[in-house]
């Protein structure tokens, strides 16, 4: 407010009138005697009605109010009734006794002031009545000014304070009302203190230092200053103090403006960066713009992370400047392309370092006010660890395609090599020395026939296995005999086994083959030879090696590492290695799948195998095993004396030359053989009388399973003995029923030998 509009606060010179409302008639007459010597004009009223009649007739200045009035009213209730009837005037309470609860109600009320009835009482009185007075009169005159200021004032978006020298307020315009709740005739002479508390708002300092305790104000509040609504709600605000003087009066004007809404939009947006930058991160997605006037790149946080540079404006350059050589005319094709208003998406590889990431990247025209093409905005998101897992995927997809082609080859295989090794080993003692050279060479290549079925057996995961709890340090022990044989002279063999390494459970005989395979390819790379190590340890696997390695459950495993320095492998061999018949090797001299049965085994184990090789240096395989609780168990087997018997045998098998086969067979260890060509013709000879002490049947058969047969037949004969055969257990038959508990199984192709010994022991079991 302008220090030209506020003039001084002058003393009272008009005789005002004093409505002195006590009920004691001698206190009356003495205050009243008192007053008029001054130079007021009295008016005494003994009750709340006689004052409430002189207060409307409209002559009063000032109530000397007493407290204690009769009819059990107090001078706070009359002071009620008055500001009822619409009266504002300015009231001094009297009373008989000092007490600070009733003082503060009564300021609290906007009673001006209060005097103690005393012995002295009468000398002041007069003084307090002129003081309040005087107050009154300022307060008049400001409003007066405030009215001549009126249409500046109202017009402010902010709070206009205009306090005194002694941080009074004196004016208090709509802005301020609306902003602390407060309408102004009840700010009007209230501290500053009331709006803005006491403890933000600093004494200023004059040219020599602080102004010596005058109470006036600083020239800014400082930052975090909180404003206090009539609620008593605190707000922040801005505020600006700007000092004033007119005819010797001192006084301040505030500006004060709420930015409770702007430090909310301001903590909103703070948030939303914050939730895009924590999204842009969790996505590895950069926001960027181009502008085509300048050919500036202007990324988001995110693209320094993903372009692994320091973080600011050149990020966005960066991305572009790391754009792969390759794949750099696409991206200027598709630039070139949203430049001309067309939308693109695409995806290409950033170089970094020695590294090589893939992004995809997407963009779209950004237009200026005039809606024209001005540049291009978009976003680049990693997706290097999704191409990784896509390839993980495919590559999954690719190994399970051919297991279940090996695992049908196997299948139709096993019953054909059934036959074909079955009567080799029926005739070898029947023909003569002339003949028995091609029985054999038939009889081996047979054999070797079996061998390659069982690896596509081991490769499909569907061989099955006899697991038992290993000590893994046992089998390398038991195997490495075999390995000295095998990789030569010139490789020398070293182990490094952990004597405390927990134990797996898992087929012996399949892990000794996974060791010999791996050994035999360490051989293969080493020509000139080397060093092969095999080496176990416990080891934890995390959740994040199991995030980023598929098919892989965190926890415990026992680590077989079998590494070689042989020529290495390249990136493009290591992601076809475990495919079976990819082979490096000349014609003749691997069948190609020594590692895909490798893989199989660990994999139907419910373990993992990595590789790790660099050309030049050489190869390492790492199989990881589960940790299981428990002692270990041999791995040699008690030879089994193979006799026959005179049991009756009810054999089910629908290959006819397998069916054939098998019946010579136990008929020649002398069992009682009843043929049946599927479970419909099995269940129909038992019913017509056929004698059966032990049901030999297929798994897989058409329209009744071998399982299903087999319930059958021991609903009607609780107890029946019940052996097994196939050559493909899926897992379906495996995992569900046919192989669990004590059930017994016989894998194709099997010799007479292997068929009578497990018959003889299947019927030998509990007897």
């Amino acid at each position: 407010m302008p220090a030209s509009l506020i003039t001084a606060v002058p003393s009272v010179t008009y005789a005002a009138t004093v409505l002195v409302v006590e009920d004691d008639p001698g206190i009356a007459e003495l205050e009243r005697s008192r007053l008029e010597e001054a130079g007021y004009s009295v008016v005494l009223a003994a009750t709340a009605d006689e004052a409430l009649v002189e207060v409307g007739k409209g002559a009063i200045d000032l109530v000397l109010l007493d407290y204690r009035l009769p009819g059990g009213t107090d001078g706070l209730d009359f002071y009620a009734r008055v500001k009822a009837a619409g009266y504002d005037l300015p009231v001094i309470l009297v009373t008989g006794f000092s007490n600070e609860a009733t003082v503060i109600q009564a300021l609290r009320v906007g009673v001006r002031d209060f005097v103690t009835k005393s012995l002295e009482y009468l000398d002041y009185l007069p003084e307090a009545v002129a003081r309040i007075l005087r107050q009154v009169g300022t307060e008049r005159r400001l409003a007066e000014s405030e009215a001549r200021l009126t249409g500046i004032i109202e017009s402010a978006k902010d709070a206009v304070i205009v306090v005194e020298e002694n941080r009074r307020i004196s004016l208090f315009n709509p802005a301020a009302e609306r902003m602390f709740g407060c309408p102004a005739p009840r700010a009007m002479g209230r501290p500053l203190t009331d709006f803005i508390p006491n403890e933000l708002v600093a004494p200023d300092e004059g040219e020599n230092g602080a102004e010596g305790g005058t109470g006036s104000l600083s020239s800014r509040i400082r930052s975090g200053t909180r404003g206090r609504r009539a609620s008593g709600a605190e707000f922040p605000l801005e505020a600006t103090v700007s000092r004033g003087e007119a005819s010797g009066r001192r006084f301040h004007t505030v500006v004060v403006r709420d930015v409770t809404e702007r430090n909310r939009s301001e903590e909103a947006l703070r948030r939303s960066e914050a939730l895009l930058r924590q999204a842009e991160s969790m996505a590895h997605v950069a926001g960027w713009t181009y502008d085509a006037r300048d050919g500036a790149y202007v990324s988001s946080e995110e693209g320094s992370r993903i372009c692994e540079c320091a973080p600011g404006p050149h990020a966005g350059e960066e991305l572009a400047r790391r754009v792969h050589p390759d794949d750099r005319p696409r991206v200027d094709g598709a630039l070139h392309r949203a430049l001309a208003g067309v939308p693109f998406e695409i995806e290409h590889r950033l170089v970094v370092g020695e590294r090589t990431k893939w992004v995809n990247v997407r963009g779209e025209p950004a237009l200026d006010a005039d809606g024209r093409i001005a540049g291009i905005i978009g976003v680049t998101q990693d997706v290097t660890e999704r191409k990784r897992l896509e390839e993980h995927f495919r590559q999954a997809q690719k190994m399970e395609a051919f297991g279940q082609l090996a695992g049908g080859v196997a299948h139709d295989f096993n019953n054909l090599l059934t036959v074909i090794n079955g009567y080799s080993d029926l005739l070898l003692g029947t023909v003569s020395a002339a003949d028995r050279p091609s029985l054999d060479a038939i009889r081996d290549a047979g054999e070797r026939a079996a061998g390659l079925t069982a690896q596509l057996l081991a490769f499909s995961r569907r061989a099955v296995l006899e697991p038992k709890v290993l000590d893994p340090n046992t089998v390398v022990d038991e195997t490495g005999r075999l390995l000295r044989r095998l990789i030569g002279e010139d490789i020398s063999l070293v182990t490094s086994l952990d004597p405390a390494v927990s134990r797996v459970r898992a087929d012996p005989g399949q892990v000794g083959q996974v060791l010999i395979n791996l050994a035999v390819n360490a051989r293969d790379a080493m020509p000139r030879g080397g060093q092969l190590t095999i080496e176990t340890r416990d080891v934890e696997l995390d959740e994040e090696y199991a995030r980023v390695h598929t098919g892989v459950l965190p926890g415990r495993y026992v680590l077989t590492a079998v590494a070689d320095t042989g020529t290495g492998m390249s990136g493009a061999v290591k992601e076809r290695i475990f495919e079976p018949f990819f082979t490096t090797k000349e014609v003749g001299k691997g069948t190609g799948l020594g590692l895909a049965t490798t893989y199989g085994i660990i994999k139907q184990s419910g373990g993992h195998i990595e590789v790790y090789s660099e050309i030049g240096v050489g190869t390492t395989f790492k199989v990881y095993l589960p940790v299981v609780d428990g002692g270990s168990a041999s791995t040699s087997s008690d030879s089994v004396v193979v006799r026959g018997g005179t049991e009756s045998v009810l054999l089910v098998e629908d290959q006819v030359n397998v069916r054939t086969f098998a019946l010579l067979a136990l008929q020649t260890y002398g069992y009682a053989v009843t043929p049946a060509t599927d479970g419909r013709d099995a269940l129909y000879l038992v019913g017509a009388g056929a004698p059966v002490d032990l049901l030999v049947t297929d798994v897989v058969m058409p329209g009744m399973s071998g399982r299903e047969l087999a319930e059958v037949l021991r609903h009607r004969y609780p107890g029946l003995k019940v052996l097994f055969t196939s050559g493909y257990t899926d897992d379906a038959v495996v995992r569900h029923g046919v192989l669990e508990a004590d059930a017994a199984f016989l894998q194709k192709p099997y010799t007479p030998m292997a068929l009578a010994r497990k018959v003889r022991e299947v019927l030998d079991r509990n007897s």
